[in-house]
């Protein structure tokens, strides 16, 4: 999901509007509805070059015990609370969202609480989590740095911060696909969604600035397709981050070009795969007093 929101999660750019018209592309109108999400998670699983499993960077980078205190930021579906509930974690399993959406995801997960916040204001008390978790949703921040120490803040010395962004220009050729025939229908960038300043380039020293030294470990891959269909399904996923609303009223015509555009790249490369390169970077730092 910087550059790529192909995995994004749902915390916002400014405060959380969740009353903003279905005609505008939002963060609050793209995690209204957990299925965009959900096929461009199904999307990297299956169809990435080499095996993409960040959750899996993310546990190994954490060496969890089992009885932390954990808040995943911009928990998205709380896949992440999920599979820690599953392999019997005991210790506290927070999911924070902007999304009422997600949050009601993450609470329907027995011994996980959903709640509903802001990454620059959470409302926890100071160093009374273990982990602090925030996958694939710092690139929606306006303000990375004030979220960083958030994330610092509510967690205790000894403790553990994991922050995982995309590299710049993830997806792009996707990305750029859908955008042109965006424009084609008069439909300008969409703004207020992501901030492309937050990447694998530059959130490792934004994160040592907050906590002095992090651990890096870092993905590189990409999208491999050999047909259309799935492709399309990716495609259309990323319709609000190319500006395109859920209720854009030329929303149907623009997926019928985008469909006919990828049908007719196939059919003129037999044989050839679409590949679109993409990765991201697992950041991860002790908290210091």
């Amino acid at each position: 999901m910087g550059g790529d929101a192909g995995r994004g999660q749902a915390l916002p750019l400014a405060g959380p509007n969740l009353e903003e018209s279905m005609t505008t592309p939002s963060l609050a109108t793209e995690y209204a509805d957990p299925i965009p999400l959900q096929v461009r998670i199904a999307t990297h699983r299956k169809y990435s070059e080499r095996p993409d499993d960040p959750i899996a960077a993310v546990l190994d980078a954490l060496r969890l015990t089992g009885t932390e205190d954990i808040a995943d930021i911009g928990c998205g579906d709380a896949r992440f609370l999920a599979q820690l509930h599953a392999a019997g974690h005991t210790g506290r399993l927070i999911g924070v969202d902007t999304s009422s959406a997600m949050v009601a995801a993450a609470a329907a997960i027995p011994d996980v609480s959903g709640v509903l916040g802001d990454a620059r204001a959470l409302p926890f008390g100071d160093a009374g989590l273990d982990v602090c978790t925030a996958r694939h949703m710092l690139h929606h921040v306006q303000d990375p740095a004030a979220a960083l120490a958030e994330f610092r803040r509510i967690t205790r010395p000894g403790g553990t911060v994991a922050i995982v962004v995309n590299h710049a220009r993830s997806c792009h050729r996707t990305h750029e696909l859908v955008s042109a025939h965006a424009r084609n229908h008069g439909l300008p960038p969409t703004t207020g969604m992501i901030n492309h300043t937050v990447n694998s380039d530059t959130v490792p020293a934004m994160m040592q600035d907050v906590f002095g030294s992090v651990r890096i470990e870092t993905c590189d891959s990409a999208l491999i397709f050999d047909q259309p269909g799935p492709l399309i399904a990716f495609a259309e996923a990323l319709f609000s981050f190319c500006g395109i609303a859920p209720s854009e009223p030329s929303r149907a015509e623009i997926l019928a070009d985008v469909t006919a555009d990828i049908e007719r790249w196939f059919d003129a490369h037999p044989g050839e795969r679409w590949r679109d390169p993409k990765g991201y970077t697992v950041a991860t730092a002790t908290v210091t007093k």
